[in-house]
């Protein structure tokens, strides 16, 4: 994710008013791509912990994001695109994170498979989206494996982007959900989450692989005036905003969200600690 010359936006201090009329909660701030597993770590928190009761606020990554920068009270984030962190939180909103899994980006619907697909989504009467990529990752990463397409198929890329079927474009869609359409650009732990059928796509394109992270880079999108995204491999991660209320608290339900066995989610498990460790 890079920058243009304008600064990005500093967090801006919270209410001390509102936060004062807050009932105390664990405020878990979870990507949608996260929200099974994050669902189940809270379930778990809350069994073990009734005196401090955790609630999830979920929503798509990049908006999640500018409401903890506005000031809206976060103790947890999860996040499905690790350079949002990076690039939108560090170091004013915090000093690192832990990545905690991987995936790749596949395509629902009906008879849609790995063979087919660029057929399918290029006939006249399709329809095909996915999440709004100016407020979520997912959304976006659709639109890189879209672009990065045009090395299976030259001229596929312009195509899919006017096809008068794309749907999931508008500046004002709501954001992290998906539009009413035939054929769903996704994460490939959502599909399996949903026991939908979907196309697995070509590693070059998928976003799943470490290794061709030089290639992944070669598509972009800007998802604001002041932010451009490129394309890389998918790593979702977790951080404890310096703004956390209940930063103790913040670090234990984070090791116990870790724990957590996200290959049954469909995930590719990873760990890594980035900048500093926020655990400690």
């Amino acid at each position: 994710m890079e920058h243009t010359k304008e600064s990005r936006p500093k967090p801006s201090s919270a209410n001390p008013s509102r936060d004062a009329a807050e009932k105390d909660t664990l405020k878990v701030f979870t990507a949608g791509v996260a929200i099974g597993v994050a669902q189940e770590a809270i379930d778990q928190w809350n069994t073990e912990h009734p005196e401090l009761m955790a609630e999830m606020v979920a929503g798509g990554s990049v908006a999640l994001i500018r409401r903890a920068l506005a000031g809206e009270r976060c103790d947890v984030m999860i996040l499905a695109d690790d350079t949002n962190i990076k690039d939108m939180m560090m170091p004013e909103l915090t000093k690192g994170y832990y990545l905690f899994a991987g995936n790749a980006m596949v395509i629902t619907g009906k008879d849609i498979t790995s063979e087919n697909w660029m057929d399918v989504l290029s006939a006249p009467d399709a329809t095909f989206g996915h999440t709004n990529p100016y407020g979520d990752p997912s959304g976006y990463r659709a639109i890189f494996c879209i672009l990065l397409a045009d090395q299976l198929r030259p001229g596929i890329a312009e195509k899919l982007m006017n096809h008068p079927g794309h749907m999931g474009m508008e500046h004002d869609a709501q954001r992290g959900l998906f539009p009413h359409a035939d054929y769903l650009f996704m994460y490939r732990s959502g599909a399996v989450s949903r026991g939908e059928n979907f196309a697995e796509l070509p590693e070059s394109i998928n976003l799943s692989n470490t290794d061709l992270a030089e290639e992944y880079a070669k598509a972009s999108f800007a998802v604001d005036e002041n932010t451009v995204v490129r394309g890389g491999p998918i790593v979702h991660a977790l951080t404890i905003p310096e703004t956390a209320k209940f930063a103790d608290a913040a670090k234990e339900f984070s090791k116990l969200f870790l724990k957590k066995d996200f290959a049954a989610f469909g995930m590719i498990p990873r760990s890594e600690v980035v900048g500093e460790d926020i655990l400690k």
